[in-house]
């Protein structure tokens, strides 16, 4: 079995897991390519299989995080941090906490500036080459929720975020993956900046919410679902460390 072919059916595996085993052996056995077979198979997962997997370390963020080559990289890493300035705009504006309209405020700020550096290099490096990215978004809508509910659920779905962008960086470091030194350590900043954010929110979801985010990277009861106020029980997924 080509290596491929080996990639491809433990991610398969790993994926009917989520989708409760609904996995048809002829996705493994039909000839198509390893792109269109995870594609067969994502198909197969559940709306809610899949808003669980966002939340918390699932599949979505195992499987958009393989990085191939640096232009990857920065063409998957520009909607990532969008996404990321979006929602911290809403911290800024609906927050009652200062610390949270604070952190959104350096979000804006830090990752609005990558992205413009990381435009700059496609511009440059990657003339005439298609830069639309098939990113889907991860956090979910946010706009409507305010106050405690809006700080609780930015964090928690905030870190998988997080863990997502300090997956793809260490890829491509470790990787040997970058075509230019200075892309290695940008690459390297976002790892470790992002890194103490996930300390810092984790930090936040047990002082206010009452939450261990160690346990499930932040996942919890889901939108708007809790009280806001810590305390109660929280649901809990198997612990996996950054």
């Amino acid at each position: 079995m080509q290596k491929s072919t080996i990639r491809v059916a433990g991610i398969a595996a790993a994926v009917g897991l989520l989708a409760g085993g609904a996995l048809s052996a002829a996705a493994l056995t039909s000839g198509s390519s390893p792109t269109e077979t995870i594609k067969l198979i994502a198909q197969s997962v559940s709306p809610r299989d899949k808003d669980a997997a966002y939340r918390g370390d699932g599949m979505r963020g195992g499987m958009a995080s393989m990085v191939s080559s640096e232009f990857d990289y920065l063409v998957d890493m520009i909607p990532h941090h969008q996404e990321a300035i979006d929602n911290a705009q809403l911290l800024i504006k609906h927050s009652n906490r200062e610390q949270m309209r604070e952190f959104g405020a350096s979000i804006v700020e830090t990752q609005s500036a990558e992205i413009e550096q990381m435009e700059a290099w496609l511009a440059e490096r990657y003339p005439g080459q298609d830069t639309r990215s098939d990113y889907e978004p991860m956090m979910g809508d946010l706009s409507e929720l305010r106050g405690d509910e809006l700080d609780q659920e930015f964090l928690q779905t905030m870190i998988p975020h997080h863990k997502m962008a300090v997956k793809m960086s260490q890829q491509l470091v470790r990787g040997s993956l970058a075509e230019n030194e200075d892309v290695i350590p940008f690459a390297e900043n976002i790892r470790d900046v992002q890194r103490n954010e996930i300390r810092q929110m984790r930090g936040w979801l047990a002082d206010w919410f009452d939450i261990d985010s160690h346990h499930g990277g932040g996942m919890g009861m889901g939108r708007g679902s809790g009280s806001g106020k810590g305390g109660g029980p929280q649901m809990q997924a198997p612990t996996t460390q950054i």
